[in-house]
């Protein structure tokens, strides 16, 4: 079983130290299953609650049983996959006192916004800056999203960009701003050809150094600098997707802003609710597993 469940989170894309994480939590939980005379595979609800609680027992902190709930929340789900059983025992159990951080900083959209027309388009690099500064500001986007991105995903014409799938995120189609969209048309058109010439490569990435490296880690970092030098209260670039999310949030449903955000969960799109700070409360008081 353990070896079916490592191929189906393979064949799930999921990252090799993912897959290693989840299988090591699982083996434990199949050792634990061993000293109570249970088959894993026929575990109920309350027979996991009692290995939750066999963790806390041993001192385990509230987001490390989270973690090995998570694992098992997996390979459940590969157990109704290969038809081994038709429920999830794990589905809806959680340890709830965690404290999650809540979204902070939050900047207007209108500061998000000024960000981006104050944001100067001087020279290749500044052109590249301003065409991915659009997307993280308009899109929500992630850093890494915009490295994966490449020329095929724009969909100009349509008014469209794609962004694919990964280990962590869904893919999703979002709509382009009419203003980014000259931007980005004038970066494909005109400043792309000078970076591949001055770079020396041959790539399909839509983004790209103007050197050897493939990284646009320093391209950010500058980027970064001169949004500061427009608005002070700039943090990083984390913040600008926390604050396009927020945002979103006040004027769509969650779940089509978990879909505008390539969540794979529900429930890390409710983080980004302001609505609702009562459950800060709730977050602070010390709960026992629930269903």
């Amino acid at each position: 079983m353990i070896k079916e469940f490592e191929k189906w989170l393979n064949e799930k894309g999921y990252r090799l130290n993912t897959v290693r994480g989840f299988v090591i939590e699982t083996e434990l939980f199949f050792k634990w299953c061993a000293t109570q005379s249970l088959q894993p595979q026929a575990v109920r609800y309350t027979d996991v609650l009692a290995y939750t609680n066999n963790c806390q027992a041993k001192g385990n902190a509230s987001h490390t049983i989270n973690q090995k709930l998570n694992a098992l929340r997996h390979f459940y789900n590969c157990c109704i996959h290969q038809e081994y059983r038709k429920d999830n025992p794990v589905a809806e159990l959680r340890i709830r006192n965690t404290i999650r951080k809540l979204p902070h900083d939050i900047l207007s959209k209108e500061a998000l916004g000024n960000i981006y027309k104050k944001y100067a388009a001087t020279g290749i690099a500044g052109k590249r800056n301003k065409a991915m500064l659009g997307l993280l500001i308009y899109q929500g986007i992630t850093t890494a999203e915009l490295a994966r991105l490449e020329v095929t995903d724009v969909k100009l014409e349509e008014g469209k960009v794609y962004v694919p799938s990964a280990a962590r995120s869904n893919s999703r189609i979002l709509s382009l701003e009419a203003g980014q969209m000259i931007q980005l048309q004038n970066y494909l058109m005109t400043v792309r050809p000078v970076l591949l010439a001055l770079s020396e490569k041959q790539t399909e990435k839509l983004f790209l150094s103007t050197g050897k490296s493939k990284r646009l880690s320093n391209s950010y970092t500058r980027m970064l600098k001169q949004m500061q030098k427009a608005d002070a209260s700039v943090k990083d670039l984390k913040q600008i997707r926390a604050s396009v999310i927020t945002h979103w949030l006040k004027q769509q449903s969650i779940r089509q802003v978990q879909y505008m955000t390539g969540h794979r969960y529900v429930s890390s799109t409710e983080r980004y609710r302001t609505d609702k700070l009562e459950t800060l409360q709730e977050q602070l008081e010390k709960l026992h597993p629930l269903q």
